[in-house]
């Protein structure tokens, strides 16, 4: 009898103590993130690119001394606005002038000597082929004189092109050889966006097409084309240079500034799109994950298409109506329990 209460009463114990234990037993962790239900949505196509602004071929001039000289005046400073044909720099020559002051001499006397043996030709005292080649020396003559002439013009060296004074690298009075860099002069009334485009994006790119320039400080857009797309990839960077092409007739643009053109491809109206912060790496693929009814965060990968402030297009992968994690999916992996942030956040406290 004794038996049968020991038995009775270890038994009533044990039942006590799993009931205690099935109490104590804590609900599986659930991880807060934010969830969103993914609609179709615009959003446009484009390829972003950076480098640097240029003036466009023949849009800058850099000026040389013609002969050794000394510089007499130089009439205009950086910045100052020039025409075409501007004086820029006086300078003083006296090699040149006095080159052109002999060849001019030379052929006055050779035209002298021609006239001579014309009139001697008339009087039969010389020959047809020695008035023809004294002639011809004259003519000869006159041509190297007119060039010396127009090279000792060039002393004064005048702008070829309209635009505004880039530098300024001599001073009156300083000796210069011949070939020596004066001055620079810039056209900037329009102006080539200079960049250096992935091969992945230059598949997309086409002359013609159309792209907002920003620069560094300022987020003022001008717009612009695509003039020019290098034939071939460089093999070190995989990558080629593109030129767009900007009028810039209030020269709010400068020459060398670094600037970033956004070149639109296209507009897409009911794409699945994302928020960026969705997109996770695993290995080699961009991965989101995919909330299912049960609360289980299912990992899938996809391919993703345009992207744009912070948004993805989803080529694959995801379908509108989906929930996605949308923060807090990095350290996530597939099979876990989520719940909303907001679900997750403790109650407040009444207030008094």
């Amino acid at each position: 009898m004794n038996r049968l209460i020991t038995v009775a009463i270890g038994t009533a114990l044990m039942v006590g103590c799993g009931g205690a234990a099935e109490e104590e037993a804590e609900p599986e962790p659930r991880v807060p993130v934010g969830i969103a239900t993914i609609m179709g949505d615009t959003i446009t196509d484009a390829v972003r690119v950076v480098g640097r602004l240029a003036p466009t071929p023949g849009g800058s001039a850099l000026l040389a001394a013609p002969a050794a000289g000394v510089v007499s005046a130089v009439p205009v400073q950086v910045g100052a606005a020039v025409s075409r044909g501007q004086l820029l720099v006086d300078l003083t020559a006296p090699d040149l002038a006095e080159n052109a002051r002999a060849l001019a001499a030379s052929a006055d006397a050779a035209e002298r000597d021609a006239r001579r043996q014309q009139e001697l030709l008339r009087q039969g005292i010389t020959s047809q082929r020695q008035a023809e080649q004294r002639q011809a020396d004259a003519v000869a003559a006159r041509a190297q004189a007119d060039a010396a002439a127009q090279l000792a013009a060039r002393a004064r060296v005048r702008s070829p092109i309209a635009g505004a004074v880039q530098r300024v690298m001599v001073h009156p009075g300083e000796r210069v050889e011949a070939g020596a860099p004066l001055l620079e002069v810039i056209d900037g009334r329009v102006l080539d966006l200079v960049a250096s485009v992935p091969a992945g994006d230059l598949a997309r790119l086409r002359p013609r097409q159309l792209a907002l320039v920003t620069t560094e400080g300022s987020a003022e857009s001008h717009t612009g084309r695509i003039e020019a797309i290098a034939p071939a990839v460089d093999s070190l960077t995989n990558a080629a240079q593109v030129v767009i092409r900007i009028p810039n007739p209030g020269r709010a643009l400068r020459a060398g500034a670094s600037a970033t053109a956004l070149v639109t491809l296209g507009r897409r109206t009911g794409a699945v799109v994302i928020p960026d912060s969705a997109l996770v790496v695993v290995g080699d693929e961009l991965t989101i994950f995919v909330v299912e009814g049960d609360s289980v965060a299912h990992a899938r990968t996809v391919t993703v298409g345009a992207r744009r402030n912070g948004r993805a297009e989803i080529a694959s992968g995801l379908s509108a109506g989906e929930r996605v994690v949308v923060s807090g999916a990095f350290g996530l992996a597939d099979g876990m329990k989520v719940v909303p942030v907001d679900a997750a956040k403790p109650a407040e406290a009444p207030k008094p």
